[in-house]
């Protein structure tokens, strides 16, 4: 069965991924996203100031910023207290529908 996934899974994804600067290829890579998709996601994330464009070794990267990190942070732990509630475990629920 195929998973869809949501676009606050895929933003949460690439902040995770980018708390250590990364170039398009390696998000594209590690978020598994085709290019279209990886560089909508991260000109989002830029607009919005959740990551930023850095050199590193010559090389255009991405790194997470500070508001990047506490999005990610409240992110996870609101997943955690929805996994924690008495809610029994439903396929499906996304925190896009919350």
């Amino acid at each position: 069965m195929h998973y869809k996934r949501e676009g606050l899974d895929i933003m949460m994804m690439l902040l995770s991924n980018l708390r250590e600067s990364r170039t398009i290829t390696q998000v594209m890579h590690a978020a598994r996203l085709d290019t279209r998709t990886a560089s909508k996601y991260v000109q989002m994330l830029l607009k919005k100031g959740l990551i930023e464009r850095v050199e590193d070794e010559g090389r255009v990267c991405y790194t997470i910023t500070e508001k990047g990190s506490r999005l990610l942070f409240l992110c996870e732990e609101l997943k955690g207290m929805l996994k924690d509630s008495t809610i029994e475990d439903e396929k499906g629920i996304s925190l896009v529908y919350i």
